[in-house]
């Protein structure tokens, strides 16, 4: 065995597999630092600055767990091009799985070479996912990072080829694993032989575009207003409550609950129009515009908070809710609406998720 003890990068998700990989590293004496890549759309409610949910972050918490240290790393300023370009197209919803993870192996690669790292490592499982891990999905990888003898897979190391640090004895092959399939009985074994016990179910590692209600959405919103439309921002906001199309160009948004709500409400964006409810049992409103129009029609805004009546759990006869938007005078007004609950409950629309 080589005495040189090396130094690897750790693609670390927070879930079972990278967690344990984290774990097997430390087993064998190697110095990890785990990255976590943030696309923008991992967490079901926004906040202004990412940084204040870090710590509630699953890959911080294995990290903390492990007793590794973990850099967050933004790829936001690129993950939109490849989103809407995936060479290796999309999984059952519009998620670009694999060329998603091609992208973060090409940002690992960069940072083991400036750094002085040895090898990057990885929590895949041969066949475990239909569109990232069969055989030929791992070898693209590879070939598409440039991590050609650099990127292990310790559950599955013994079923791929050998990579340099095992060859240069900066790892010992045999004791890595051979695990395949997706079944996470060995998985979970080996989490007990760790003292692992607290990791998410798999879930697309909290991503919100592998959900088909999230594909919905994102259909609805390209078919009605076209991709140019699209930024991060926006498409963080799919993620976000019930979406309700009111006609071609505006769609109401509608808080599911307390957090829905605030991150609706402190949205700052151009061209929108707030419904706040003045009660405590209901959703609050925000109409999205996507097109040039200069203001929205009153029956637009009128319907809109019949629907939110419509959700509410008020048992209040009539129910009042102020809306925030620029009038035809190009004038900004805060309008008090008031609605007959009981009609509210009759209320049609189509509810698209």
């Amino acid at each position: 065995m080589n005495n040189k003890k090396a130094k690897a990068i750790l693609l670390l998700s927070g879930g079972l597999d990278s967690t344990l990989v984290g774990a097997i590293l430390k087993r064998e004496n190697i110095d990890v630092i785990a990255l976590r890549f943030v696309t923008g759309l991992e967490y079901a409610v926004i906040k202004e600055e990412l940084m204040d949910i870090y710590n509630d972050d699953p890959a911080k918490k294995a990290a903390d767990f492990l007793n590794i240290p973990i850099r967050f790393v933004s790829l936001k300023d690129v993950y939109l091009d490849m989103f809407l370009n995936p060479k290796y197209g999309y999984g059952s919803a519009i998620n670009p799985c694999l060329d998603c993870h091609i992208l973060m192996l090409k940002t690992a690669k960069k940072i083991m070479e400036d750094e002085g790292f040895d090898f990057i490592a990885t929590g895949e499982v041969k066949g475990q996912r239909p569109m990232s891990q069969k055989s030929q999905d791992l070898i693209n990888a590879i070939k598409e990072s440039g991590l050609e003898g650099k990127l292990l897979r310790p559950l599955s190391a013994k079923l791929l080829p050998i990579t340099e640090a095992e060859e240069k004895g900066l790892i010992n092959r045999d004791n890595l694993y051979d695990i395949y399939g997706r079944s996470r009985n060995v998985q979970m074994k080996l989490a007990e032989e760790f003292g692992i016990t607290d990791y998410p179910i798999p879930a697309g590692a909290g991503c919100s575009i592998v959900d088909k209600g999230y594909a919905r959405r994102y259909n609805d919103l390209v078919s009605n207003n076209g991709k140019e439309i699209l930024n991060i921002e926006l498409m963080q906001y799919l993620a976000i409550g019930r979406h309700i199309r009111m006609n071609k160009d505006v769609k109401l948004l509608l808080g599911r609950n307390e957090k829905e709500n605030d991150a609706l409400e402190n949205r700052v964006r151009k061209n929108c129009i707030v419904l706040k409810p003045n009660y405590n049992r209901g959703p609050l409103g925000y109409l999205e515009i996507y097109s040039n129009i200069e203001y929205v029609d009153k029956d637009i805004i009128y319907k809109s908070a019949m629907i939110m009546g419509y959700f509410s759990k008020e048992e209040k006869e009539t129910l009042s809710i102020t809306a925030s938007y620029y009038n035809a005078d190009k004038e900004y007004k805060n309008e008090i609406i008031e609605i007959n609950n009981q009609e509210s409950k009759n209320t049609q629309f189509e509810q698209i998720v």
